[in-house]
């Protein structure tokens, strides 16, 4: 049927689709993203190493200007106590230290092998000006650097959680379905014969009358004739779907990044 050739002849356009084009495209595509995502990760170890490598004094010197206004307060607040909400520490410019506080403050506040002058405890009982604020401020930002530092340093030693692709599995798949359709129809006919017959008989009238009496007869015929109606259809299916699934199985490990220690 004609449906069946037009499904064939669209299966012949099958290697304009491309099918190959895009398997490899996904295949590269996916081992591109792979050397990225170790590229970012081998950048931050990189970087990593970098920060711990400096001296403690050098790391809160590039870093200490990171720690945000809100750090500041919480740590204050942590080691004070907060004001009423909860949210600001329950100490300003204008308060009081008291012995006990200053001396709880510069517990926290103590940075060692820093070169930092006094170790960093610059908290004083009595009232806390501006200056005083300001340089507690300052040394609530080296405690925290501090920290960063020491955390950064106890990474390294310990090695870092690292995103590796153990195996994995690229599928790629095509689906090709031709569609073609034919139809074809007998139209039906009806047809009508009709004959009209006229008889007539002319009679005598006899003694009854001089003139000529007729009587007459008549028929009527009528045939119809239908042909029957033939209907043939061919239908098939054309759809072309292109499929692309990637599995990738991960697992976790640690590298170690400090080789020196231990």
């Amino acid at each position: 049927m004609a449906g069946s050739k037009e499904a064939v002849e669209l299966a012949t356009h099958l290697p304009e689709i491309g099918f190959p084009e895009f398997t490899t495209k996904l295949v590269s595509d996916v081992f591109d993203s792979l050397i990225a995502s170790n590229l970012r990760q081998t950048e931050a170890y990189v970087e990593l190493l970098k920060q711990t490598g400096k001296t403690l004094k050098d790391f809160i010197n590039d870093t200490r200007d990171d720690i945000s206004g809100e750090m500041l307060l919480q740590f204050l607040g942590k080691v004070l106590g907060a004001d009423s909400d909860n949210e600001r520490p329950d100490i300003k410019v204008g308060d009081s230290l008291s012995a006990p506080q200053a001396s709880a403050l510069n517990d926290a506040l103590e940075v060692k092998d820093a070169d930092i002058t006094s170790d960093n405890k610059v908290a004083a009982a009595g009232n806390v000006t501006e200056n005083k604020f300001q340089s507690i401020l300052d040394a609530i930002a080296n405690r925290l650097a501090a920290d960063k530092y020491t955390l950064l340093k106890e990474m390294v030693r310990q090695g870092l959680l690292r995103l590796v692709v153990e195996n994995g599995e690229i599928e790629t798949r095509l689906t090709f379905n031709t569609y073609g359709s034919s139809y074809y129809q007998n139209r039906s006919t009806d047809y009508n014969r009709k004959d009209f017959n006229f008889r007539a008989k002319a009679k005598t009238g006899g003694l009854l009358s001089g003139w000529v009496k007729a009587s007459a007869s008549t028929s009527y015929n009528s045939v119809k004739v239908s042909t029957a109606t033939k209907t043939d259809i061919d239908r098939s299916s054309s759809s072309v779907q292109i499929y692309g699934r990637v599995y990738i199985n991960f697992k976790t490990d640690y590298l170690p990044l400090d080789q020196d220690e231990g």
